[in-house]
């Protein structure tokens, strides 16, 4: 009789909701692919032990969760609970190291800090990233070491924490300069550099997740730190440049072409003018033809 109950109890694996079969099917790739790489990179040095623990035995959980809804057609999958904003951070810092040593190893993610349009790869647009040389690599190496040391002797320098973070990120090393630009943040949230730049951060690592729970969740983080980024700054040009591309993104059209308005009227001259223009022309496209989604364009490639 138990057995009969039991049974009786079972769902159908086929009268599983298809789109969330999809979803299922998706995170167990996703959690499969992340337990490779996440060996390799504590083989390699990359990650610490308590790092990989934390990470393996997360993904294990719910990889083995996943498995059994597929395979038996009941939702076993635990829910998500709520985190701080620490823990939040702390998860997207161990994602972001996973992401990096198998997706950016190797280029510049300097160039892949770039504004980040929609249609374009992980790169920063459809061409491969620039090749650094022997001596560049060398040269920035030393240059990390001379900012870590300054930022040992003066801990509290917020700008100095700014310029190790982009020299991190320059070294294809964005965990780090995540946690550099979170430490600029302790040092003092009331500046806007840091918001801006973790949350462009962000949003790259959003785009490689493939449980669409936590991409909508980190895509959110990274929203949150450029609204407080012009919060605390409303003049600050940059901030409003990388939320229009995350707008974009997320096909929030409107809103992403008044941030973009806003972006050039502030800084006719700077850094992002170019790619801003050609964003706001797609994005405009996009609103006179909604049905249509905004085509990557060799206009949009970063210029040098």
């Amino acid at each position: 009789m138990a057995e009969q109950s039991k049974d009786r109890e079972r769902v159908d694996p086929e009268r599983l909701d298809q789109g969330r079969r999809r979803e299922l099917e998706d995170e167990r790739d996703f959690l499969m692919r992340s337990l490779d790489d996440l060996e390799l990179e504590h083989e390699s040095g990359g990650i610490d032990d308590e790092s990989y623990a934390e990470l393996h035995d997360d993904y294990t959980a719910r990889a083995a969760a996943v498995i059994r809804t597929l395979r038996d057609g009941v939702d076993v999958t635990p829910p998500r609970a709520p985190t701080s904003r620490n823990q939040t951070r702390r998860r997207i810092v161990l994602v972001a190291a996973v992401l990096v040593f198998a997706l950016v190893a190797g280029t510049s993610l300097a160039y892949a800090l770039g504004a980040r349009l929609p249609g374009q790869t992980s790169t920063g647009n459809s061409a491969a990233a620039p090749s650094t040389t022997n001596a560049t690599g060398h040269a920035l190496a030393q240059k990390i070491d001379d900012l870590q040391k300054q930022v040992n002797a003066s801990p509290n320098d917020y700008d100095l924490r700014l310029q190790l973070a982009d020299a991190y990120a320059n070294n294809a090393d964005l965990p780090t300069a995540i946690k550099q630009w979170d430490a600029a943040i302790t040092i003092d949230g009331s500046r806007p550099e840091a918001h801006a730049l973790i949350g462009r951060a962000l949003y790259l690592v959003s785009e490689q997740i493939a449980d669409k729970s936590s991409q909508q969740q980190t895509v959110a983080e990274s929203l949150a730190a450029e609204d407080k980024a012009i919060e605390n700054d409303p003049e600050y040009a940059d901030a409003y440049f990388y939320r229009g591309v995350i707008l974009a993104g997320i096909k929030q059209y409107s809103a992403s072409q008044a941030d973009l308005q806003l972006y050039i009227v502030k800084a006719p001259d700077g850094t992002w003018t170019n790619q801003a223009h050609s964003l706001l022309a797609q994005v405009t496209t996009a609103l006179e033809t909604p049905s249509t989604t905004v085509p990557p364009t060799s206009t949009t490639r970063k210029k040098k």
